[in-house]
């Protein structure tokens, strides 16, 4: 213990100068023997980056894991990261997922029968070369501003034996007098009668409230006594849309 002692008193002097260069801005003057100065004093700001000499700890040391970030008090070291490295290759497509569950039903559609339901009121013999009215009976209706209306509906014939020279023949429906829609009536004569069903016809919507009537009539375009039709049901339904 003497010895020591007399070793500081001999060399205060110089120690003097040690403590005065520590507590300066540089250590470049000093040389600190290797694990002379922890990590945790670095942290701790116990050694700051003043004292040192310029570049004697950077962030290589942070890079090769000679100071980590236990070595820090929380939030005094950011993070250091290295050059980005080339991307990977795409990895191996993934599995398809399991089907979802099936969705709700829809609501049903606004499409209706308006109640307008139009028929024949008997059997009408159609004579050849001539258009024959076909009296319906609940062939009237208005139509909504806004609704969409289509005519659809059948027509129970017996075509004449023989037709001569024409094979246009059809049951013409028309809506206010205009010819919305029709029935093509066969030309040669099948055992009996035949229904045959109308075109679907349309009606757009008008901008306000309207009126309408169903008239229906069978054109016989044959040319000879006898090639008469024989018209003996007719329906015709109203659907709407809106």
């Amino acid at each position: 213990m003497s010895k020591i002692v007399a070793h500081l008193r001999g060399h205060v002097v110089a120690y003097l100068a040690l403590f005065v260069a520590l507590g300066g801005t540089s250590y470049a003057a000093v040389r600190i023997q290797p694990g002379s100065v922890g990590t945790r004093a670095l942290a701790g700001r116990a050694v700051t980056h003043a004292k040192l000499a310029p570049s004697s700890v950077d962030t290589a040391n942070v890079i090769d894991g000679s100071l980590t970030s236990a070595d820090f008090a929380p939030g005094t070291l950011l993070a250091v990261r290295g050059a980005a490295g080339p991307g990977g290759t795409p990895g191996p497509k993934g599995d398809p997922g399991a089907p979802g569950a099936n969705g709700a039903n829809g609501a049903n559609g606004a499409g209706a029968v308006l109640g307008v339901r139009a028929r024949g009121s008997g059997a009408v013999v159609a004579p050849h070369g001539a258009s024959t009215s076909v009296p319906l009976t609940g062939n009237a209706w208005t139509q909504a501003p806004g609704e969409v209306d289509l005519i659809v509906g059948s027509v129970t014939l017996k075509p004449p034996s023989t037709c001569t020279g024409s094979f246009g023949n059809s049951l013409v429906v028309k809506v206010d007098g205009v010819v919305t829609t029709f029935a093509v009536a066969p030309t040669l004569a099948p055992s009996g009668s035949v229904t045959v069903p109308l075109v679907v016809g349309t009606l757009m919507e008008p901008a306000a409230s309207t009126p309408h009537q169903l008239t229906a009539e069978l054109a016989n375009s044959c040319t000879k006594a006898g090639e008469d039709f024989s018209v003996t049901d007719v329906k015709i339904d109203i659907l709407t849309f809106s």
